[in-house]
Order: C-alpha cells, then sequence, then structure tokens
C-alpha cells in the first residue's frame, strides 16, 4: 500500500508492457459499433495501445508531482489507480462473455443485458476515477508543498 501512495506511477509504468503483450496477443480482433447508420469498427490492438499510452501519461504527470514536492490526496490516488486497474481487468474478463450479434435485450436474452450494464457500470465508474484524478491533479497543484 506504501508503494501505491508514495509512488503510483511505478505501477502504472509496470502495466504497460502487460498491456502491449496483450494487444498483440488480440491478433485481428475488432471492436463493431453500430450507432445509428454508422459502423465504427475499431482495432481491439489499438484500444490497449490507447491505454497504455494513457498509463504512460498517468505515470509522467504522477511522477512529476511527487518529484517537485506536490502534495495530493492519497485516498483519491488510491481510488484511481484501483478502479481503472480492477476496472480493465474485469472489463477484459467480462468482454468474450457478451455477445453483441445476439444482444436484442428481450426476455430471453437476460444474460448478455445482465452483462452489458455490467460492462457500462464499470465503464462510468472508470470514468469518474478519471475525473477524480484531474480533481486530485488541481488540488495537488494549488495545495502546499509537502
Amino acid at each position: 500500500m506504501k508503494l501505491i501512495l508514495h509512488k503510483p506511477y511505478i505501477i502504472l509504468w509496470a502495466l504497460i508492457p502487460i498491456m502491449l503483450i496483450y494487444g498483440f496477443s488480440l491478433g485481428d480482433a475488432t471492436l463493431d459499433l453500430n450507432i445509428h447508420d454508422t459502423y465504427y469498427v475499431i482495432s481491439k490492438v489499438q484500444i490497449w495501445y490507447g491505454i497504455a499510452h494513457l498509463f504512460a501519461i498517468y505515470g509522467i504527470l504522477y511522477w512529476i508531482f511527487i518529484n517537485f514536492n506536490r502534495k495530493m490526496i492519497n485516498s483519491l490516488t488510491s481510488i484511481h489507480l484501483f478502479s481503472t486497474i480492477i476496472g480493465l481487468i474485469i472489463l477484459t474478463i467480462l468482454s468474450p462473455l457478451f455477445n453483441q450479434e445476439s444482444a436484442n435485450f428481450q426476455k430471453e436474452n437476460d444474460y448478455e443485458a445482465l452483462v452489458f450494464f455490467s460492462q457500462l457500470i464499470i465503464v462510468l465508474i472508470m470514468l469518474l476515477a478519471q475525473f477524480l484524478f484531474f480533481v486530485n491533479m488541481g488540488i495537488g497543484i494549488f495545495r502546499k508543498q509537502g
């Protein structure tokens, strides 16, 4: 726990190679989104590359704040790291369970609707955690040096 609060950037940077290796292992897998009349096809490899870049940026920001002795709130740092990392793990586990082609959300399809809404709640929690990161950063900027 002490490592998480005092050097969170190490955890974020350690997860980057794992995400890149996982992204390579997905091969040609794609995420197909149908919004009204438009289909969006996104390579899952690119999604994992984007998440790895995001972790690198968060790690750099945490490193800058710690090296310039800016005091951030430890509980917000913990909430940000745990909800982001555990949310990604849960989404990775739940994504193969959701079959988009048969998701019509009727009574015979309660299982897939439950998986979909579980994923939606986890994504919303993760987005809230990203907002808390920026709140924590703002607090760190205006707080007295520690």
